[in-house]
């Protein structure tokens, strides 16, 4: 499961060059609400990546472990976010939690399913 959990830290690799993409390229054509919007889209491409390349050269010994690896790196994303927003940028809990809201428009939670279900759907596409 270490193997894993280190493995998370590559998913943070290419989270940051869609962070990069989305400041360099588009922000300023959309906005900031559409680039955040836009780049849940982009980061579910770019993740997909590397949880490919850890799934097809590490593959996992059963669909339980999938689903494990998954919510841990929902823990560990939303740990990581977390820290950032409120230690990092000094925002409240409030903001936070502003960045889950669905129903205002907010697309990070789609973020936090792909990064829990691609584990899994990786593993069963190469059973």
């Amino acid at each position: 499961m270490i193997v894993y959990t280190l493995g998370w830290f590559l998913l943070l690799v290419f989270a940051f060059i869609n962070a990069a993409v989305r400041e360099l390229v588009y922000k300023n054509a959309t906005g900031e609400f559409l680039s955040h919007q836009i780049s849940v889209f982009t980061g579910m491409i770019f993740l997909s990546i590397p949880i490919w390349a850890i799934v097809r050269f590490k593959p996992f010994e059963n669909k339980k472990q999938a689903i494990q690896v998954g919510l841990i790196w929902i823990l560990l994303t939303e740990t990581f976010e977390f820290t950032m927003i409120v230690f990092g940028g000094k925002d409240s809990f409030e903001t936070f939690w502003e960045v889950h809201s669905l129903w205002k428009g907010e697309c990070w939670p789609l973020l936090l399913i792909w990064i829990g279900l691609a584990p899994f759907l990786f593993y069963k596409s190469f059973r």
